[in-house]
């Protein structure tokens, strides 16, 4: 629960980050994979920070990359990777060899428009935050078409450019909004719930520090008349759910920061359950 720096990769061997642009990361087993936007591979390393290999490069094969963004795995540790500039979602194994690719650029269901955000269930379907399309789209694990969510809009239920998704163990979906400025929740029907748009009641402990050690924004932060958009988020790109802690964290991309909130379960009106 504390704020504290473990390990940063960098630190281990700049040179691994060298006209990288890191977007993604997910942990495979012993191994953590992260999607290089620029580079167009993906890169896995061990906990400690140290390079093992990268696959990829850039392309539109089996294997190969154009802007590669969300990563995540499935219950037998396939990958599962967002290439986004491709419109299509491509499938590795364990051992990050080719399994499949699914999708096309479009519109239709199943067609995909710069997918960005991915995430998989407790069931193994996967969910896809379909960017530029303004929708979350779910798929069995064979890639085949379950349903959409959402609509480009700024309304209650509406999506503008989702980045990201995330579901938890009661099946209920989390979309990072980013251009409206929120977190959608929707159940696992994908009927709208709730949103969240942000309540950082207080400073982290990185920002006391911060703003301890510079008297200019101590004085800034009290001369201004309300504190109150300090709390909303600016752009949130990244949303994932601890099931272990019943918790909701949000990256709130433009305040340089991440919101925890907490999922209440024992209320019977869902839009109160966190």
């Amino acid at each position: 629960d504390d704020e504290e720096i473990v390990v940063s990769f960098r630190e281990v061997l700049e040179e691994n980050f060298d006209g990288s642009w890191p977007s993604c990361a997910v942990f495979n087993g012993e191994h953590l994979l992260v999607t290089d936007e620029l580079r167009n591979i993906i890169s896995v390393f061990t906990p400690q920070g140290d390079l093992v290999k990268a696959i990829g490069g850039p392309g539109n094969g089996e294997i190969q990359f154009n802007r590669p963004s969300g990563i995540t795995i499935d219950s037998d540790n396939n990958v599962y990777i967002a290439d986004t500039l491709n419109h299509r979602i491509q499938k590795l194994s364990p051992d990050l060899a080719f399994i499949q690719s699914w999708g096309e650029f479009g519109d239709t269901h199943g067609s995909l428009n710069a997918p960005w955000g991915i995430c998989t269930d407790d069931d193994d379907f996967i969910y896809v935050a379909d960017h530029k399309n303004h929708r979350i789209q779910k798929f069995n694990a064979g890639g085949a078409f379950i349903m959409s969510i959402g609509e480009f809009g700024s309304s209650a239920s509406n999506l503008n450019h989702p980045s990201d998704v995330s579901v938890d163990e009661s099946g209920d979906i989390y979309v990072a909004d980013w251009v409206n400025n929120r977190v959608q929740i929707y159940d696992s029907t994908g009927i709208h719930i709730a949103n969240l748009t942000g309540s950082a009641v207080e400073l982290s402990k990185w920002q006391k520090q911060y703003v301890a050690a510079s008297p200019d924004v101590y004085k800034a932060r009290r001369r201004v008349s309300s504190l109150e958009p300090e709390t909303l988020f600016a752009l949130p790109t990244c949303v994932s759910f601890d099931d272990s802690k019943s918790r909701l964290l949000a990256v709130d991309s433009q305040r340089w920061r991440i919101q925890i909130f907490d999922k209440i379960t024992n209320y019977s009106d869902p839009q109160f359950n966190i």
